[in-house]
């Protein structure tokens, strides 16, 4: 474990540290990948090698070979923009070159992109790209960031490419970022609801307590991202330190003198001055956005319990979710980033409130082997795709062979044109227009995102 945090934090210091190409070399060499294998980087590749189209092509300034291994390659890329649709299209003229690759992107070594792209069967002979990111911000690097770079090191001297392939694609796994997570969150779910019962709250109440209060936190991690709170992407990290910094730390007031105040009086109303809390508080308080969903209405039954949440408690919440990224970005299955999205709210709460009430009574009900009991992203899209085609198919008369292109293929030249010639665009969208969509099972809401 001791060399495992050595690593780790060599990476950290290292990819705080890369300022041009020569960094990301660097950084294959501190993964113990053979010498021979690494590329010199002074060799820039001529971007005419590759089929970019004019516009694309104009928004890369250079192009390297970082390493050759056998059938494995990596290329990093410094261009002029990092949107997604750039880092695809990029993805994807480097897919039709190289079947197996890491890409790794950026415009300023401010923050690189590094890509892992796989491969999902369409049809025989046929599969569509899929493509997992990493990013990778110098001023937001997370444990788990650092984690997934540590393990695509090298422990063997002369692994096969297919074993090196195997380990790429077990680090960029995002269902192993979010199995983590869940265990976390558990484990700190766990810690929360024993404290509370040891201060004699009703399980029950306390395990509904617990479900809420995390759930909030996380939330804010969340609307963070969006630059609602103070434009800071790390507020409960600040808000947190700014508490410690004003020798708070040890008075365990964290949770009823700050927490409180910002769940029901700056998000849940018209912020008023507390002569408790420093003017700096104060301000980025009476800042924060008023949230209308029901997440931060006082709840008399849980928020009304007298409890004392320790600072000591707060700095292991705290230290929990540091360890991750949290994005807002909106993820389809085919294009993936590597951190913890807004669904997850949804999931937790599904997996941890739809607990039977005699489970209550168990102290170890949620230790064992649970799983995530959610549907997976592939399975609500290809439901979702399933229950479009079937209703497009029953009010159109178009061929239903032609509409499961139409909804399943990525590329839809070939049917846009031939919906061009039977010119019913305006039926299809009069159609789609028309749908309504229920789902009489609703949890988390996944298949009506999805549907969405």
């Amino acid at each position: 474990m001791a060399q495992e945090g050595e690593l780790r934090a060599e990476i950290k210091e290292h990819l705080e540290s890369i300022s041009g190409p020569k960094g990301v070399f660097e950084l294959f060499h501190k993964l113990n990948y053979p010498k021979e294998a690494i590329f010199d980087p002074s060799y820039i590749r001529n971007i005419k090698e590759f089929d970019f189209v004019k516009e694309e092509a104009a928004k890369i300034e250079k192009i390297y070979t970082v390493m050759s291994y056998d059938k494995l390659n990596v290329f990093l890329v410094e261009a002029k923009s990092l949107t997604r649709p750039f880092v695809r299209y990029v993805s994807k003229i480097f897919s039709n070159m190289y079947v197996r690759f890491l890409l790794i992107l950026t415009t300023d070594y401010n923050e690189l992109q590094v890509v892992f792209p796989d491969y999902e069967k369409k049809e025989t002979g046929k599969h569509k790209l899929k493509t997992t990111t990493l990013i990778l911000k110098k001023e937001e690097l997370y444990y788990t960031d650092i984690q997934i770079l540590s393990n695509i090191k090298l422990d063997e001297k002369k692994p096969t490419w297919r074993d090196l392939w195997k380990l790429w694609k077990e680090a960029f796994n995002i269902e192993k970022v979010t199995k983590n997570f869940f265990d976390d969150y558990k484990n700190v779910f766990l810690t929360i609801r024993k404290n509370l019962k040891k201060q004699k709250v009703d399980i029950k109440k306390a395990h509904e307590f617990t479900l809420q209060f995390l759930n909030r936190i996380m939330f804010i991690y969340f609307i963070a991202k969006k630059d609602w709170l103070n434009k800071d992407k790390k507020f409960m990290s600040s808000y947190w330190d700014i508490y410690k910094r004003v020798n708070k730390y040890g008075d365990d007031k964290f949770y009823v003198e700050w927490l409180r105040p910002l769940f029901f009086q700056a998000f849940n109303n018209k912020y008023k001055h507390m002569p408790k809390l420093p003017e700096e508080i104060n301000r980025i308080l009476s800042s924060c956005p008023f949230l209308n969903g029901g997440l931060f209405v006082e709840n008399p039954d849980l928020d009304g319990l007298n409890i004392t949440i320790s600072d000591a408690l707060v700095k292991e919440i705290f230290e929990f979710f540091e360890k991750y990224n949290f994005t807002i970005k909106e993820d389809s299955i085919l294009d993936i980033e590597v951190a913890v999205d807004p669904q997850m709210i949804g999931y937790v709460y599904e997996s941890l409130a739809n607990v039977a009430e005699d489970a209550y009574e168990q102290e170890e009900d949620l230790r064992g082997d649970w799983g995530i009991f959610y549907t997976s992203k592939i399975e609500v899209d290809f439901m979702c795709r399933r229950s479009l085609l079937e209703y497009m198919s029953k009010h159109l008369e178009i061929p239903k062979n032609e509409l499961y292109e139409f909804v399943f293929d990525e590329d839809k030249e070939k049917i846009e044109k031939k919906f061009n010639q039977r010119k019913c665009w305006d039926k299809i969208e009069g159609v789609l227009e028309n749908v309504s969509v229920v789902d009489p099972a609703c949890g988390s809401g996944a298949f009506l995102v999805g549907m969405l």
